[in-house]
């Protein structure tokens, strides 16, 4: 986050994994995309499908229902991929749907104990919206937890030749 401006709520990305909503800080998110051919390649690190090409820089794709939940995305209409920013590397986020943009307020984030555990450092926390629960994520330690995040930076450079 960047300055103090952000310290009374900020905007996510959100999306939907399964039947649960979770979101991601809008700053981290480069933009939205349809699903698309994504080619595969040996030795993958745990539940990244592959790489294609988008805004002709080649990344890694990350099916974020096996890495939250252990069961493999079955692709639809309203599948998306979230194009995020990590450091200075783009990586593409598989998800059910990309539903909306919220602002958060701070004051609706709860963190319940169980986000204290290192298995779940990924959690930023859980924020309560009328009648909604959105499980906001850290996505590069998301990655770091589920994934081999250096490997998948290294990626771009390995395909791009």
């Amino acid at each position: 986050m960047q300055g103090q401006n952000d310290m009374t709520d900020f905007k996510a990305l959100i999306f939907k994994v399964g039947e649960e909503e979770y979101g991601v800080h809008i700053n981290q998110v480069i933009s939205i995309e349809r699903m698309q051919e994504i080619t595969s390649y040996p030795n993958r690190p745990a539940h990244v499908l592959g790489v294609t090409v988008m805004r002709e820089v080649v990344t890694p794709v990350v099916d974020l229902r096996s890495a939250l939940m252990g069961e493999a995305l079955v692709p639809s209409d309203s599948s998306r991929i979230i194009l995020v920013q990590v450091e200075d590397k783009q990586i593409g986020l598989i998800v059910d749907a990309a539903t909306d943009v919220l602002d958060i307020k701070l004051d609706t984030i709860q963190h319940p104990n169980l986000l204290d555990s290192k298995d779940v450092s990924y959690l930023k926390g859980i924020s309560k919206m009328d009648d909604r629960l959105i499980i906001l994520l850290d996505i590069e330690k998301l990655l770091e937890k589920t994934t081999n995040i250096d490997e998948l930076k290294e990626i771009k450079d390995v395909f791009q030749d």
